[in-house]
């Protein structure tokens, strides 16, 4: 490396000829509130208050690393663009509250900051992002700030700093933050305020960096890796994404590796239940390659990909984006994405999955969407396997709430062995071997019944298991009729012993009943002998077999309620969660 390293305070940095550009490899801008506080704390605790002025003082805010040499007029960041983002973001804040001042000749001195001038009076801004979108051109740093909505996770996060650097240079918030770190005693006058913004533009200028500069631009990708293993937070998704753009390095036509990763990004990030990249680059590796902890998937990464071989490179990229797809499908799942009635017992495993809270068979439900993709696993072999990580995971996981230790590991190994069947055969092998180990997991049904009547309990004022309930229900619902062709919706949960009673015993699962809205309501407080002859008019079938089973009873006690709690969890232990 032939690199050229000095001391540049930030004014210089944003004064000079320079363009900084962050390339197309780097991260997306990832700040929130914790940095930007330090960055805010590191300003304000450098200014002092002397003979009636505010002084600043040097202060060392990190280094940048620059590809490019001492003439060049565009420079690529390799580190440090989350510190130039964000001192960018706050010069567009500073500029905007000097305009709400009416100081427009600050205004503009500042926007100086923002963007430059060429020798021909083009203009340019002097920090463009190459990575991102085109929102903090306009909505941050253009003088006339266009009033857009932040749509991606990235927009959200330079929109919440702009908002952060406005609030904290508003008057009243900026002259008591000053009067405490400087002692400065000023009243919340327009000249005092006007004052302390001046001196937090001035002391940000002030700040020093380390600016090192790297002529050979594949250095940079280097250079990125080294940062990395002398503990700055780059992540291992961070890594991969810098090697699969060292490889594909080709813009022209297009620029195929940042249209992938893009397309990559919205999978995982269109929905409402965003999922976070290193979640799902982890559960994709360790679905195809591995088992391992994140620390070491990208050595694993180096290790199975080759960095050499551009064809390979590509087909890597091409699976994560494909992957990525069939994850969204696995963590926010809509009867969209399985509109055919054969797929619709897949779609309900998910939702019951998604309503447990159930994270780790993801790798192993990912390998087998892969194979029912190209034909390898027919579709009731797919559909055995996800009822039986259903079923299993009802008792094991939401109930039983057992360890899950060695559990991961074990559907990685599952879903590496359905990546190597060729055929139907082979995937029905391992199925039953999947499902045989999940019924060996299973929990003892002892422990099982004591979890399931202490568990499942609702009213109005505790309410944390009342999806867990209402999927019951509809579990039990799907086992009466002998079908899962109906997708049961709009369950509301009936106490059968009124809750207003203050009985214990009213909140358990023996109380509680599925009814739609209208007779629920229509119960309210009646008595058990008036609340039967509504029951009758359910359409539930669990509903009518509870009917059957307590038609012409006048009373309802404490002694049912538990006896049926008893009757339910062995009805859901043997016969509706039964896995085999």
């Amino acid at each position: 490396m032939d690199f050229h390293s000095e001391q540049k305070t930030i004014k210089e940095i944003f004064t000079s000829d320079k363009k900084y550009i962050i390339p197309r490899f780097q991260r997306e801008y990832s700040w929130t509130i914790d940095e930007l506080t330090e960055l805010w704390k590191d300003i304000l605790t450098n200014i002092q208050y002397l003979d009636d002025r505010f002084v600043t003082r040097n202060y060392f805010v990190g280094s940048l690393v620059m590809v490019g040499d001492q003439s060049s007029s565009n420079l690529q960041v390799v580190d440090g663009q989350q510190r130039l983002t964000s001192i960018t973001i706050l010069f567009s804040a500073l500029v905007q509250t000097y305009k709400d001042l009416d100081e427009e000749k600050k205004a503009n001195g500042c926007y100086n900051f923002i963007e430059g001038k060429t020798p021909d009076d083009d203009s340019y801004f002097r920090l463009e992002n190459k990575a991102s979108s085109d929102f903090i051109k306009q909505a941050i740093q253009y003088e006339k700030k266009e009033d857009l909505i932040p749509k991606k996770a990235e927009e959200k996060n330079l929109a919440f700093a702009y908002n952060f650097f406005k609030k904290k240079l508003k008057q009243q918030d900026l002259i008591e933050e000053m009067n405490h770190y400087t002692n400065c005693g000023n009243d919340k006058t327009k000249e005092n305020h006007i004052r302390c913004v001046t001196a937090i533009r001035d002391q940000v200028l002030a700040f020093k960096t380390i600016y090192i500069t790297e002529p050979n631009e594949d250095e940079a990708y280097n250079i990125f890796e080294t940062l990395n293993a002398k503990g700055l937070d780059l992540s291992m998704a961070d890594l991969i994404k810098n090697q699969i753009f060292k490889v594909l390095k080709d813009q022209h036509p297009i620029d195929y590796a940042k249209n992938q990763w893009k397309t990559l990004l919205k999978n995982l990030q269109e929905r409402e239940n965003q999922i976070d990249i290193k979640i799902f680059m982890r559960h994709f590796w360790i679905s195809k390659y591995e088992h391992t902890t994140e620390a070491k998937i990208y050595q694993s990464f180096t290790k199975h990909v080759s960095k050499d071989n551009k064809k390979n490179m590509k087909l890597f990229l091409d699976q994560l984006v494909d992957e990525s797809e069939q994850y969204k499908l696995i963590t926010s799942p809509t009867t969209d994405d399985w509109k055919q009635q054969q797929d619709l017992e897949i779609y309900q495993s998910l939702q019951a999955l998604s309503v447990m809270r159930v994270i780790s068979p993801r790798p192993l439900l990912l390998s087998l969407l892969e194979g029912k993709k190209d034909g390898r696993v027919s579709l009731d072999s797919i559909k055995r396997a996800f009822r039986a990580i259903e079923e299993f995971h009802f008792v094991f996981s939401t109930i039983c709430s057992s360890s899950a230790s060695g559990l991961e590991s074990k559907y990685s190994r599952f879903a590496r062995d359905f990546r190597k069947v060729k055929n139907k055969q082979e995937s029905n092998k391992v199925i039953k071997e999947l499902i045989n180990d999940l019924y060996e997991k299973k929990p003892t049904y002892d422990e099982f019944q004591q979890q399931f009547v202490n568990k499942l309990r609702f009213s109005d004022s505790y309410t944390k298991e009342k999806k867990v309930i209402q999927y019951f229900f509809k579990k039990m619902e799907r086992y009466y009729r002998k079908s899962n062709e109906l997708d049961i919706t709009n369950i509301s949960i009936e106490h059968i012993l009124h809750q207003s009673k203050k009985v214990e015993e009213a909140y358990s699962i023996g109380n509680l009943l599925p009814l739609s809205q209208d007779l629920n309501t229509r119960c309210g407080t009646k008595a058990y002998f008036d609340k039967v002859n509504i029951y009758k008019l359910s359409n539930f079938k669990v509903v009518n077999e509870f009917v059957n089973e307590y038609d012409g009873r006048t009373d309802w006690n404490v002694k049912d309620i538990r006896d049926r709690s008893l009757s339910l969890a062995s009805l859901a232990y043997n016969e509706i969660f039964k896995i085999k």
